[in-house]
């Protein structure tokens, strides 16, 4: 059956999910819905945004898209488009080194049929990683427990509440 292989919409949605709740310091997330197919781009205006009252035309339909602030203030959107795109570059680029691991995961995922991959679950990490290479084409941070000698590598542990100061 054709299309039986198809990423849906919930699927990129939740990918994004996880990793906007795995990432405390991106903030101001907002949801909005974005038109896919054929011609949607003359459903928005000269900011990329679906323009209120649009009607859909014959081939489109309406999906998801949401905008979040980094650290800095900088401003970012994902949309179901935007999120293919980077499953795209983690299935089918060539990864190496650390981020050659995580991606196998992904893959494997990535090539389940619908039927059985939507009862799979992406960790939080693989969430994070497909989100970052679709923003950025790579992956900047991790957002899994990386730990060193068990516990979590914080190079700021001696200044937070609580803790004794190094050396003391």
């Amino acid at each position: 059956m054709a299309g039986e292989h198809l990423i849906t919409d919930d699927e990129t949605r939740n990918i994004v999910e996880g990793f906007l709740s795995a990432s405390p310091w991106l903030g101001d997330a907002t949801w909005g819905r974005d038109a896919l197919g054929p011609g949607s781009e003359y459903l928005r205006d000269f900011n990329g945004v679906v323009r209120d009252g649009a009607e859909l035309g014959e081939g489109q339909r309406w999906s998801w898209t949401v905008t979040f602030s980094d650290p800095a203030g900088t401003q970012h959107s994902l949309t179901h488009e935007r999120v293919l795109e980077g499953l795209k570059r983690i299935v089918y680029g060539e990864l190496s080194g650390a981020a050659s691991f995580p991606a196998l995961r992904i893959r494997q995922w990535f090539t389940e049929p619908a039927q059985e991959r939507t009862g799979l679950q992406l960790s939080m990490a693989d969430r994070s990683m497909i989100c970052q290479y679709a923003l950025y084409e790579k992956a900047l941070f991790s957002t899994d427990g990386e730990e060193l000698f068990g516990k979590k590598l914080d190079f700021f542990e001696n200044q937070r509440p609580g803790t004794e100061a190094l050396g003391k």
